[in-house]
């Protein structure tokens, strides 16, 4: 259920009853119950990163040709549409997946900011994604696991004036630059900081104490 009861819910659109009689039938996260009463319980979701590779997307592709069929209309064509358990009835209006909307979260467990055109796609991803993290005072990662409050604060680049504005609500919101310039390095290489995420260790360079003090 993507770790997410809500979204596993929402996509196969089970009604509130669905998952009680899911959950007084004995399933739990992880089983083998893939469906109940003629409902499913779960979906397969494809994570893709930076360190996807395009061999890692050819075998995928590979699967779905083999397993799903070869297109679209071919899946349409042989699907009974007629009879598809309510749960799926939507099912054959997503054959044809669009791109609706890019998100970029600049700041790890903050909110995330609306593309409303395009976006620069680096080596590692879409430009300034997760490109900034905020650390207590030992250095260690501050993730909405413990401050849930973190997802209101919503940033705001503005890749014309090199900033990335941090607002909340009923709060003077406060800037940040989005590159660092060269007059800026020597004080910068002073306030270097090492963190860790997902076990593993990072550098990262302190923004100053303005942002600080607002965060």
């Amino acid at each position: 259920c993507f770790c997410n009861p809500g979204a596993c819910q929402w996509f196969l659109q089970l009604s509130n009853g669905d998952i009680h009689r899911q959950f007084e039938s004995g399933h739990i996260c992880s089983d083998y119950n893939d469906l109940i009463e003629g409902l499913p319980t779960g979906a397969v979701r494809i994570s893709f990163g930076y360190m996807t590779t395009k061999q890692d997307v050819d075998k995928v592709i590979d699967m779905i040709e083999e397993c799903y069929l070869a297109s679209p209309e071919e899946r349409l064509r042989r699907m009974d549409t007629a009879n598809l358990p309510k749960a799926l009835k939507h099912i054959p209006d997503r054959l044809k997946p669009q791109l609706k909307e890019i998100c970029v979260y600049p700041i790890k467990s903050c909110g995330a900011f609306k593309v409303i055109d395009s976006w620069p796609l680096t080596r590692t991803g879409f430009l300034y994604d997760r490109g900034w993290m905020i650390v207590d005072s030992s250095g260690m990662a501050i993730t909405q696991k413990h401050q849930t409050r973190l997802c209101l604060i919503k940033p705001v680049i503005n890749r014309h004036k090199g900033t990335l504005e941090l607002t909340f609500m009923d709060m003077k919101s406060v800037h940040v630059s989005l590159e660092t310039t060269s007059d800026q390095i020597d004080v910068i290489n002073s306030s270097l900081c090492q963190s860790k995420v997902c076990n593993d260790l990072v550098s990262g360079y302190d923004c100053g104490d303005e942002v600080a003090n607002w965060l």
